[in-house]
């Protein structure tokens, strides 16, 4: 397979975009695996969020959303999903609270909790709830969260 010139690598980076949604850091990642580096690869993303087919925000909007509703994380675990991706907390912190339904977001919790509650068959309340705590910890919940949760 011969390399791809420039303009070809912008053409299916915008193709790569116009798919789904992606970061600046998923986009930089292709077109490292494409064989470009550098100032190629930053004169590319330049041009694909001028041309709006890269927008961190938009990205972050539509993480979140999908994090907390399909794959039903918590605040912190999504946080830092979008660290892992290299979206600055300047631009997720302040759509994290717009995007979140704070009803709906105890509700997820609560619904998690009773389901996992349901598969355990430990005999002993005080490890039912140590393992109840761990696991929405490991899902990105807050202690506090988790705590207001369990006492119900």
């Amino acid at each position: 397979m011969k390399p791809l010139t420039p303009s070809e690598a912008l053409s299916k980076a915008a193709s790569y975009c116009s798919k789904g949604e992606h970061c600046i850091a998923d986009v930089c990642e292709k077109l490292h695996q494409w064989g470009f580096e550098g100032e190629e690869v930053q004169h590319i993303v330049s041009q694909l969020c001028q041309q709006g087919f890269i927008n961190e925000q938009r990205y972050a909007k539509a993480y979140i959303n999908d994090k907390y509703r399909f794959a039903k994380w918590g605040r912190i675990k999504i946080e830092q999903g979008l660290r892992q991706k290299q979206i600055p907390p300047a631009v997720f912190k302040p759509l994290m609270d717009e995007v979140i339904d704070r009803e709906e977001y105890m509700q997820i919790l609560c619904d998690l909790l009773n389901q996992k509650r349901k598969s355990l068959k430990e005999e002993d309340e005080y490890q039912m709830r140590a393992k109840l705590t761990r696991f929405a910890l490991q899902r990105g919940f807050t202690y506090e969260e988790v705590l207001c949760n369990i006492d119900d």
